[in-house]
């Protein structure tokens, strides 16, 4: 097995969305808007970035009435990639652990 973890902080930027999938499993998405100042060769350097957040099963029915924009989390989990049907691509971080700071 290969590595693949993230953890990131950062305000959740508009109402997180829930839908149950046809075989009964409850998802939730919504987008974080991180920003921070990171060192870099010894210098500061700007980090910004949006991310989209995918939380399924248990975890988003734990949270469906608790996420709402402005929330600062801290999320971690998994990376994957995914395309729409007009070929657009993004990387989604896929949450296994949630926490409000």
């Amino acid at each position: 097995m290969t590595e693949n973890f993230l953890r990131l902080s950062g305000v959740v930027t508009e109402k997180p969305t829930f839908k149950v999938s046809p075989s009964g499993v409850e998802h939730c998405n919504f987008t974080i808007e991180h920003r921070s100042v990171q060192k870099e060769v010894e210098l500061p350097r700007n980090a910004y970035c949006y991310m989209p957040v995918a939380i399924s099963g248990t975890l988003a029915t734990q949270l469906k009435n608790k996420l709402s924009k402005g929330m600062q989390l801290r999320v971690s989990g998994f990376i994957t990639y995914q395309q729409s049907a007009n070929k657009v691509g993004k990387l989604v971080l896929h949450a296994q652990y949630i926490e409000q700071i």
